[in-house]
């Protein structure tokens, strides 16, 4: 039975702030730690050009998932600009060539640098690292073939003139402390300085004094750090950081073994002991010991794992049936075995998505597949519009009655700007290339991919070409409506419960937290929005959250739901009912009744 996990990679797991001589790159460093240490997985924040000195923070281990954390960390540098002559990299090491006018006075660049403060748009050099057609501009730059690089926006803090050098009246020389975004380059900013006063200039030393929290005060030499593991492991570990060094102001969540056990295997999790965040804020998220065990973003009320340090003590056992959930198409894996494969919201499974998912089991069965299904954890139209419509279905039991109606894989996939702009042969593309892909169960009018042009004809002739067949089922029609879920929520909406309950196949309800408790009431708050019926009172059933069954002693408990004017929802409590704010109540509203329904 798999335990508590733990950390995917004993120690050394941490943070190397090393202060980085003139002469050897930033590779060379990681190379230094990476034998050192004895571990391979190593990693910078931040390239330092071969001539710069200063702070280079190394990752070590564990930590090296961590690196992208800080990719967006501001710098700062004490930089030396040298005026007169224009380099042909921009900085010291390039071809120097004499520039076209007079040298500057202190005054003169005083002046010009009031234009480089602030949001600027600063073109990269040539000689740089960033990839143009596939190929490194430096590498093209050395061909002859210098790239002309598109301006980009960088913001430039502070800027300040330390010292300013005229004993060569034609090559002065100034010392700037440059505070800036990440993507600056000095060597940029002291092309632009030459170019707007008209003299030349180049870079002719750089020192980073900072990057993100890390400073160049307590930053290790290389022969300190040669010591310390001449020392042993012990010495050498005791200069690391921990892994989170420099996260600090990223919110921590703790969780506990059952939550981080689920994390571990990638699965959402609605914490326990959680609090209310932003949606989209990131998490550090801590063990039951508050040990760093990964990160996460908030969404939708639940945490949602995007880097777990840690794994299961033994192997996620493999149901035959219901059970495995995974978290976006990237992480399918070939030991899930061969899948039929239907994608839509199924915000709230109703009989219309019932029917379909028999047809997929029994397709499925006939190919020799595991019937799965791709769901999606926002509705897409809250990218696409800008508002995703209200729930008939609590996502957590959206994934209970997915694995209750037979669904043996339940892919969640996070849907933002980068899926709704993937086209339906590269979603299908990273479905294939992981797992075997036996086809596709459709309804007529289904459609994925960007534009919505993956339907079940461009999918058929797709998979004639891959090796894997489309199903189209036909939409399930009841009372002469196709049974759909904008259908069920117009019902809802305009207070026939009973017409919404038929297409549902059960009553219409709504999962809230407790918010707050009056006498003999309980009002209730929702993390995402949900349909309701119109103002008034109704008789409701108060279960617990949805997980194939009641909850014993609490399922089906009556009572009388109020809705307010702006949609507030309170419940009269039976006598003898008890609950504590924040617990999560399941409200089954039942058909009209006289005298209670809608006021």
């Amino acid at each position: 039975m798999p335990g508590i996990s733990h950390l995917a990679q004993r120690g050394p797991n941490g943070v190397l702030v090393l202060r980085k001589p003139p002469g050897p790159t930033s590779h060379d460093m990681v190379g230094l730690v990476r034998r050192l240490s004895g571990v391979r997985r190593v990693g910078h924040g931040g390239t330092l050009d071969p001539f710069a000195s200063g702070v280079l923070p190394v990752f070590v281990g564990l930590a090296t998932r961590l690196v992208e954390y800080h990719m967006a960390d501001d710098k700062a540098y004490r930089a030396t600009v040298c005026f007169g002559m224009g380099s042909t990299t921009d900085d010291r090491d390039g071809e120097l060539r004499p520039g076209e006018g007079p040298a500057p006075t202190r005054e003169d660049l005083e002046a010009a640098l009031d234009g480089f403060r602030g949001a600027i748009e600063q073109r990269p050099p040539a000689f740089s690292a960033l990839k143009v057609a596939g190929r490194r501009a430096y590498q093209l730059a050395r061909e002859g073939r210098a790239p002309e690089l598109a301006a980009r926006s960088v913001t430039i803090s502070r800027l300040e003139l330390v010292e300013w050098d005229a004993s060569d009246p034609d090559r002065p020389a100034a010392v700037l402390d440059v505070d800036c975004s990440a993507g600056t380059y000095i060597r940029a900013l002291a092309r632009d300085l030459g170019e707007k006063l008209g003299c030349g200039a180049y870079l002719g030393s750089l020192t980073r004094t900072r990057s993100g929290p890390f400073s160049l005060d307590g930053a290790t030499d290389p022969d300190e750090l040669r010591a310390a593991a001449a020392d042993g492991p012990e010495a050498l570990a005791a200069l690391m950081r921990p892994m989170d060094a420099g996260l600090e102001s990223i919110p921590t969540l703790s969780l506990d073994e059952g939550e981080l056990l689920a994390a571990a295997r990638g699965q959402q999790v609605r914490p326990v002991r959680g609090r209310r965040l932003e949606q989209g804020s990131g998490l550090r998220l801590l063990g039951p010991g508050g040990e760093l065990v990964g990160m996460g973003v908030w969404r939708n009320g639940r945490v949602v794992p995007e880097k777990m340090l840690v794994v299961p003590d033994g192997p996620a056992p493999r149901p035959k049936a219901n059970g495995v959930t995974v978290p976006g198409v990237d992480a399918l894996s070939p030991d899930l075995g061969r899948l039929y494969v239907a994608v839509g919201v199924f915000d709230g499974l109703h009989l219309g998505h019932l029917h379909l998912l028999a047809e997929l089991r029994r397709v499925a069965a006939k190919a020799g597949a595991r019937p799965a299904v791709v769901t999606f954890d926002a509705h897409p139209e809250e990218v696409v519009a800008g508002l995703a419509p209200p729930l008939l279905c609590d996502p957590d039991e959206r994934l209970a009655r997915l694995a209750a109606a037979g669904v043996e894989v339940t892919v969640v996939q996070h849907f933002d700007h980068a899926l709704r702009t993937t086209t339906y042969q590269e979603f299908v593309a990273r479905i294939k290339d992981r797992v075997d892909l036996a086809g596709f169960a459709m309804t007529p009018d289904a459609a994925f991919g960007h534009e919505r042009q993956g339907t079940p004809s461009a999918l058929a002739d797709l998979g004639r070409q891959l090796g894997f067949e489309v199903n189209v089922v036909e939409s399930l029609v009841l009372d002469g409506e196709q049974v759909r879920s904008s259908e069920i929520r117009s019902r809802i909406r305009a207070g026939d419960l009973e017409g919404a309950e038929r297409m549902l196949g059960r009553a219409p309800a709504v999962t809230g937290s407790v918010a707050a408790l009056g006498e003999g009431t309980a009002t209730l708050e929702f993390e995402l929005p949900v349909v309701l019926p119109p103002q008034g009172r109704y008789r409701v059933r108060l279960e617990g959250p949805w997980q194939g069954a009641p909850r014993r002693g609490r399922a089906g408990l009556p009572a009388v739901a109020v809705l307010d004017a702006v949609g507030g929802l309170s419940v009269e409590l039976p006598d003898g009912a008890k609950y504590r704010a924040g617990e999560l109540i399941r409200v089954a509203f039942g058909s009209s009744v006289a005298g209670v329904g809608p006021a």
